[in-house]
């Protein structure tokens, strides 16, 4: 399967991407759709979309710091989950950076809930090491709550100026 990352997104797809966004991220872990995809919006993340074999097959969100390159947030189809896309995405993500190292947050791996185990081990595989157990992602907006969450990256970095660049840049805490 060939897969692509394209900034150049049509209104029809930037639609279907908005509908695998919500479905694929429960709403204390999603920022609203208009900071994504609002061309102009002032800090907003880089909406990517994921291109396999010319059509569109997920998203990925990027910021951009001086020390690293920030994944918000990562969304395959879920009919092509598990045929190489998102992994594929990640590898040609990583290449694309130039050896800049990439930080993502993910749920804790807990053994009582599969999915969170199985995250984790798809990101090892990809070469990304837990750089801080104890990160909480501050909430997107006041009525929502913070999320316990580990932090991630494919080199190591020192975890607190790490989130703090997160913190400050992406949550505007």
């Amino acid at each position: 399967m060939n897969v692509e990352l394209t900034t150049d997104i049509t209104a029809q797809d930037l639609a279907l991407l908005q509908k695998l966004y919500e479905a694929s991220f429960p709403p204390e872990e999603r920022r609203q759709w208009q900071q994504i995809a609002a061309p102009k919006a002032p800090r907003r993340p880089e909406l990517h979309a994921i291109i396999a074999d010319g059509h569109i097959a997920g998203m990925i969100t990027l910021w951009h710091f001086d020390r690293f390159v920030y994944i918000e947030h990562l969304a395959v189809n879920p009919e092509l989950r598990g045929c190489g896309v998102g992994s594929d995405a990640i590898k040609t993500l990583i290449e694309k950076v130039g050896g800049k190292p990439v930080v993502l947050e993910i749920e804790p791996p807990v053994a009582e809930l599969p999915l969170t185990v199985a995250r984790f081990k798809f990101y090892s595989r990809l070469g990304f090491s837990t750089i801080d157990r104890s990160y909480v992602q501050p909430p997107y907006s006041p009525e929502l709550p913070s999320v316990a969450l580990h932090l991630l990256a494919t080199t190591p970095l020192p975890a607190g100026s790490t989130a703090a660049t997160l913190h400050r840049e992406v949550y505007n805490a």
